[in-house]
């Protein structure tokens, strides 16, 4: 399963927006199974992702899947809750979906086959001031194998999983999968850390070791897998001791509680996918043609700038098949992709709007790319430098030969901190470019 587009509609910040992702196999992008989201905080870059998971698993999260909706739908800033009319008050997300084998099994004799392409809406609808949803279709001769296929846990089809900003691991002498399953339908349990903060991730020394000796040949290609998602000053080591797996850091031999916060923040999520990926990839596939849907929010999180330089590239060319939804606010992932890779979240009118820009980003500084309509930053110095340097530019312009060599001087070195406890003369607030207003039809590019 691969998403072709997303409507959303009345979704919190959200009015009315389309996204068309890139899909992968497509020839004309370096990487074309990754979508990068971009924006503001506070303008719905999560909101997109959980909206993909709303959209794709709607007829398993309208159930009892444990997934409770809340605070999704949109409503008019101002208004009064007594004043809102209910049957008006709702949300409309749907996902244009291709199918892939695992959504059209190649047996014959079975009814648990999907088109090679439809849509799913799901409606979420206030009803007593509690959010409900439900779902549908299109064609609709479909609803029996889709709901069979979502509820069927073995199943391979519609495989997404989704990381919420905060990536917590469970200790390994604490995970009760069976309560997990009991709370949780595994499906949902795959997105729910988008929708709930308190969720934590499958250890790696909770499933791995036991693949060593149940499933030698999938053992090795998680092994694999996770050294090349790793950078190489730490890898893995391929024999577990005492049902632990060790890392080797820079010729260190440690395990995994005694790595730094970032490579235990990475290699967690990367972990828990890898045990999602090795449940849900269809027999006689290896983990590297695995297809289906990865979301991650904030994908840099905890990682070092060089780091961050690589981390989707790496994740692409590790999963050529699996279509990569991420978003991010660091300069230096975005200057590894293309302007096609990337979406533009900005407010136009109090709603938020999709752009997809032209400027060219691939190789730029992260300055230039912090400076451009990507992030529109006027400047990337302390609030007090730019100012003074927009104050003595504005001095030297009128003749202040001083203030020509202060300029000069605080652009190549800085401020000290004495200096920038001084009161400025002239203050400006802007921190910002204005972004040009957006027509429905760029929205939507």
């Amino acid at each position: 399963m691969h998403i072709k587009d997303l409507q959303i509609e009345k979704l919190r910040s959200f009015e009315s927006a389309t996204l068309e992702f890139n899909l992968p196999g497509a020839k004309d992008l370096q990487y074309p199974n990754v979508n990068v989201l971009l924006g503001d905080n506070g303008l719905g870059k999560t909101s997109v992702l959980r909206a993909v998971a709303l959209a794709v698993l709607g007829p398993l999260l309208s159930g009892s899947s444990g997934f409770v909706p809340e605070g999704l739908i949109r409503r008019a800033p101002g208004k009064v809750a007594g004043k809102i009319n209910l049957n008006k008050n709702k949300a409309r997300l749907t996902a244009q979906i291709l199918s892939t084998v695992e959504e059209r099994p190649p047996l014959k004799k079975s009814a648990l086959t999907m088109p090679e392409e439809f849509s799913v809406s799901t409606e979420i609808r206030t009803v007593s001031l509690v959010e409900r949803m439900s779902w549908s279709m299109s064609p609709q001769d479909y609803d029996e194998a889709i709901e069979a296929m979502q509820l069927d846990e073995k199943s391979p089809a519609f495989f997404i999983v989704g990381y919420g900003a905060t990536r917590r691991v469970e200790a390994a002498a604490r995970v009760d999968e069976s309560a997990r399953t009991r709370s949780r339908l595994r499906r949902y349990e795959r997105v729910a850390g988008l929708f709930e903060d308190h969720l934590t991730l499958m250890p790696l020394s909770y499933w791995l070791p036991a693949f060593a000796e149940e499933n030698k040949g999938r053992y090795t290609q998680v092994i694999n897998l996770i050294n090349d998602l790793l950078p190489p000053v730490c890898q893995i080591q391929s024999v577990p001791t005492d049902r632990e797996h060790l890392f080797e850091m820079n010729g260190t031999v440690l395990p995994f509680r005694a790595l730094s916060d970032g490579f235990r923040a990475y290699i967690g999520w990367i972990g828990d996918m890898l045990f999602h990926v090795c449940q849900g990839v269809s027999s006689g596939l290896k983990l590297r043609e695995m297809r289906g849907v990865i979301m991650v929010d904030e994908i840099d999180l905890h990682l070092h700038p060089e780091w961050q330089r690589s981390v989707v590239p790496t994740l692409a060319k590790a999963l050529p098949n699996v279509q990569f939804i991420l978003t991010t606010h660091s300069p230096l992932v975005v200057g590894s992709l293309t302007s096609q890779n990337l979406f533009v979240l900005a407010d136009e009118n109090g709603s938020t709007v999709v752009k997809r820009l032209p400027e060219h980003v691939r190789g730029k500084s992260a300055e230039q790319i912090l400076l451009s309509p990507y992030f529109g930053l006027e400047s990337t110095r302390a609030t007090p430098t730019a100012d003074t340097l927009i104050s003595l530019a504005r001095s030297a312009v009128s003749g202040d030969a001083k203030a020509s060599v202060d300029y000069l001087r605080v652009l190549a070195e800085g401020m000290t901190f004495e200096e920038m406890a001084k009161p400025q003369k002239t203050k400006t607030t802007a921190t910002r470019v204005r972004r040009p207003r957006v027509t429905p039809s760029e929205s939507k590019e």
